[in-house]
């Protein structure tokens, strides 16, 4: 999404808009201008440090930069914005933030993607650094609600489903239905709107059509069928494995060592290992087939926090270290360690919770 390592994109087309554009990337400290002007006589001298003069016209130049902006800010009438970016709209859960403001920086409008692209939270920050006032339109937030897609975005959780569920559990926010909330953790969210249950609400409470629980388990044990689960993605594993392990043996002994712990594949954040094992394949594979980064660790770094686990001194002979899966996985929950080592054959997992 980042272009020349900035991820949001102002566009203007009148000199005050340009005044304007370079105060906001001061105060934001990033932010490429595209200043989109016809050239004329008086300006063909003219030219400012990070600024691009573009000499297409608005609606030719946009779709090229669309896609490749996390947000992009017009300094600009809001009908203007509308007429260019219309046949560009894909859905929230794809366009980019869109944020308009006029020239003079009296009202900064999140126009696109408010919940999930983030324009409302960057459209109170730029009112903010500029003195303006902000215009948020969303119903949940008018209506100073929270919603479940904020809420995922906040956890960067995994909802099956997630454009029907959210757009159910939404709705029913906004029009005062009750949608209950059941938290299996300590997680910091926005529950305005929403019911707390306990869990034993869960199976027993009434009157309730729908319930969200916030949960990294595999089997909520739960009787009740109206459940949308969101999953937090807070789990780090921690692998240790024997060099040239098989792929497959090791996807399925993940698969073993998580319905073991009851952990929802779609909790798994990261994994990580000892940096010899970089390009062993059946790690880099697994890290592909979960879609999260493989994080590795040098010898020195987990050195530091070995010796608080199992000692092993044929792994020392071999890496340098007396254990690797427990202390990766501690390196990468900052000490959250929640599931001590676990073998299989040739391979060993642990596990740790990042606090949300």
């Amino acid at each position: 999404m980042n272009t020349e390592n900035n991820k949001i994109a102002i566009i203007c087309i009148t000199q005050n808009g340009k005044n304007l554009a370079l105060k906001l990337q001061r105060e934001l400290n990033e932010g490429q201008i595209y200043f989109v002007k016809k050239k004329s006589e008086d300006e063909l001298q003219e030219s400012s440090k990070g600024v691009i003069r573009i000499y297409e016209k608005l609606k030719d130049f946009v779709p090229t930069i669309f896609n490749k902006y996390r947000y992009i800010v017009f300094i600009m009438a809001t009908g203007i914005v509308v007429r260019t970016i219309a046949p560009l709209i894909q859905s929230k859960f794809e366009d980019p933030a869109v944020i308009v403001t006029d020239e003079r920086g009296t009202n900064v409008i999140s126009l696109l993607s408010g919940h999930m692209g983030g324009a409302n939270e960057m459209t109170l920050y730029i009112s903010h650094l500029i003195g303006a006032n902000p215009v948020i339109t969303t119903a949940t937030d008018v209506n100073n609600k929270s919603s479940l897609d904020m809420m995922a975005k906040k956890l960067n959780g995994y909802i099956e489903n997630f454009r029907d569920n959210v757009l159910k559990v939404n709705s029913m926010i906004v029009n005062n239905k009750p949608v209950g909330l059941f938290l299996d953790g300590d997680y910091d969210v926005d529950t305005r709107g929403f019911k707390l249950l306990k869990r034993q609400d869960v199976d027993t409470i009434e009157n309730i059509e729908t319930i969200v629980v916030v949960s990294d388990k595999e089997n909520l044990n739960f009787k009740n069928e109206n459940i949308i689960k969101l999953v937090p993605k807070d789990i780090v594993l921690g692998v240790g494995c024997k060099r040239n392990i098989d792929s497959t043996h090791m996807r399925n002994s993940l698969k073993e060592f998580l319905h073991t712990n009851n952990i929802d594949i779609n909790a798994i954040k990261a994994i990580g290992s000892i940096d010899v094992k970089k390009d062993e394949q059946a790690i880099i594979e697994l890290a592909k087939y979960l879609n999260v980064p493989f994080n590795t660790f040098t010898v020195e770094e987990i050195s530091k926090v070995d010796h608080l686990y199992g000692k092993s001194e044929w792994v020392k002979k071999n890496v340098g270290v007396y254990s690797v899966a427990e202390p990766c996985a501690h390196l990468l929950s900052e000490g959250n360690m929640i599931i001590e080592k676990q073998k299989y054959t040739g391979i060993t997992f642990s596990a740790g919770r990042v606090n949300k």
